[in-house]
């Protein structure tokens, strides 16, 4: 009689995924280069602690995975994101950084790849100057700082069992990544401060809104806030009096530098601008007497476009809009659609000094 098969099934042990990393050092270079700082695996610290030292670049590998693989970007001084910049993700011991130039990374994100990759998750913690080490990021999160000018001084980085989690380790901040939001606009701040401190006189500074100039307004003080009026995820800067009720400017970023999205005369001497709900803004200016304007504006990405616009003229107002051009209404019915626009109350506004 033939021996029956077995029906045990025999437990292949594999061996965790390996992840080796080497940094590049201010003063030092390539950490293979230097006896004492070679390769680093498995939660290791890569770079160096208290010399005060930038990483300029990195390598990053699976070393006993066949299926699996690793994608990485830096964030680097002067140059961003290396995918925006054009030079693209890394993978699979590249490097990730720059050669020769002196720039520091500040932030860095990795993800796992191939057809292991979602059995693992791949957490990263960094060492950013001035703040320490900061929370473990994990699968594609940022790790680092932006708009600091902050340089990344040490690293580690290790790959567990999805649903594990590294051992903790040294945590000086709670969050993997911190970002300036401010950074992109501080030439508008840096002209206003100045504008403020020579009291309007003087040659007019671009960024600022001319009709500060004008004897018969000049604010005592200007506040600022950042809110995301485009709904595109990234802030706009909204200049206003103390309190932030009367708008005098707003700005955005378009191409890595601050634009105005509406022009000055919508905001000052004779015109006021609301923030309200839902990326609209209200404007209401006078020509004087016989004429007053009532706009609606909806920002959307990098586009203006006026949605509503009524004009009042003498006693009587005429609504333009996507069906209407220069229709007749009432007064009350003018006074309806404009109120109907709600002014936000939860914005954070900061003081200039």
């Amino acid at each position: 009689m033939a021996e029956e098969e077995s029906s045990e099934i025999t437990a292949v042990t594999v061996s965790p995924p390996i992840v080796s990393y080497q940094t590049h050092i201010e003063n030092i270079g390539w950490e293979v280069e230097d006896a004492s700082q070679a390769w680093k695996q498995n939660g290791e610290m890569s770079g160096t602690s208290g010399k005060g030292l930038r990483l300029e670049g990195i390598k990053i590998k699976i070393d006993n995975d066949v299926n699996l693989g690793i994608r990485y970007q830096t964030h680097i001084q002067n140059i961003g994101w290396e995918d925006n910049s054009g030079s693209g993700w890394k993978k699979d011991g590249d490097m990730s950084g720059t050669r020769g130039m002196g720039y520091r990374l500040e932030a860095i994100q990795m993800r796992l790849t191939g057809e292991e990759a979602d059995s693992f998750d791949l957490y990263y913690q960094v060492h950013a100057e001035n703040m320490g080490w900061l929370g473990w990021a994990k699968n594609g999160e940022s790790a680092g700082t932006s708009g600091y000018g902050y340089r990344l001084e040490g690293i580690r980085i290790v790959v567990v069992k999805k649903g594990e989690i590294p051992a903790v380790g040294s945590i000086d901040k709670p969050e993997s990544f911190y970002e300036n939001m401010l950074a992109p606009f501080a030439p508008v701040i840096q002209e206003y401060h100045q504008a403020i401190l020579n009291g309007y006189q003087g040659t007019r500074l671009n960024y600022v809104n001319s009709i500060l100039y004008d004897p018969y307004l000049k604010p005592k003080t200007l506040s600022y806030a950042l809110e995301d009026l485009s709904g595109d995820g990234n802030p706009e800067l909204i200049i206003a009096n103390a309190n932030g009720e009367i708008i005098y400017d707003l700005y955005w970023i378009v191409d890595g530098s601050p634009r105005r999205i509406v022009s000055t005369t919508s905001f000052g001497y004779r015109a006021h601008g609301y923030i309200c709900e839902n990326n609209i803004i209200k404007a209401d200016g006078s020509g004087g007497a016989a004429y007053h304007v009532y706009q609606i504006y909806q920002l959307n990405n990098t586009t203006v476009k006026t949605i509503t616009k009524i004009e009042h003229e003498y006693y009587s107002c005429y609504l333009t809009d996507d069906n209407n051009y220069r229709k007749l209404i009432t007064k009350e019915e003018k006074d309806q659609i404009y109120n109907s626009y709600s002014v936000k109350s939860d914005l954070v506004w900061t003081q200039f000094n």
